[in-house]
């Protein structure tokens, strides 16, 4: 019976701390987001890599397209002003990615200035197969456009994944509101993507294939 109790005691301490854990940070993405500011936009850009939201809808309304759209505008401007940056879609196996680069086309983006990434399942794999796209590139300055909410997420896996003079921009903007649900349900992402980075690197470390280690960052 002691050790039962032992037991029952460490599972209540481990639910506690791991629904405070949760609640913190839902809160502190609340924060982030509401306080949010753009990072200012150095030049040359070398890349823009585009982070899928779900599928693209037929009405183009939600927020993959709202992100894809808002890239092909970046990367227009960013034309007129002298750079050439790449144009990469990233999104779930052969759908996402594919659907993104041809909305792109239809919005002027030209053909030899885009890379599709099509390989990935989540962030983690987002930003690991688009570096490995860009090669060379990945040393040069990047910019990633997401949503406030993804954006330390994202940053993070970026970061994690050898990209590091890397820019986050907001499709979204400053001010657009965010529902709770996206907080939600990001906030439950973040300790599966800091064990699975975490269990990537030391495998790697220890020699493990490449090949196995990219597929438990699903």
């Amino acid at each position: 019976m002691p050790f039962l109790r032992k037991c029952l005691s460490i599972v209540r301490f481990l639910l506690v701390a791991g629904i405070v854990v949760y609640v913190l940070l839902v809160a502190g993405l609340r924060i982030y987001v509401e306080t949010y500011r753009q990072e200012p936009i150095r030049r040359p850009v070398a890349a823009l890599v585009v982070l899928s939201a779900g599928p693209l809808d037929e009405q183009r309304i939600y927020r993959t397209a709202i992100r894809t759209e808002f890239a092909a505008q970046f990367h227009e401007e960013l034309l007129q002003e002298g750079d050439v940056p790449k144009f990469v879609t990233t999104g779930c196996c052969d759908s996402r990615g594919p659907a993104m680069a041809g909305m792109a086309e239809e919005l002027g983006v030209s053909p030899e200035h885009i890379i599709v990434e099509r390989r990935s399942y989540s962030t983690l794999q987002n930003a690991l197969f688009a570096a490995d796209l860009l090669g060379n590139l990945k040393d040069s300055h990047i910019v990633v456009i997401t949503d406030r909410f993804h954006i330390p997420r994202a940053r993070a896996s970026f970061h994690w994944a050898g990209v590091g003079d890397v820019v986050l921009l907001a499709a979204d903007g400053e001010d657009e509101p965010v529902d709770w649900d996206n907080l939600f349900f990001e906030a439950m992402k973040w300790p599966p993507n800091l064990i699975r980075a975490a269990a990537h690197s030391t495998l790697s470390a220890l020699g493990w294939e490449r090949d196995q280690l990219d597929r438990m960052l699903k």
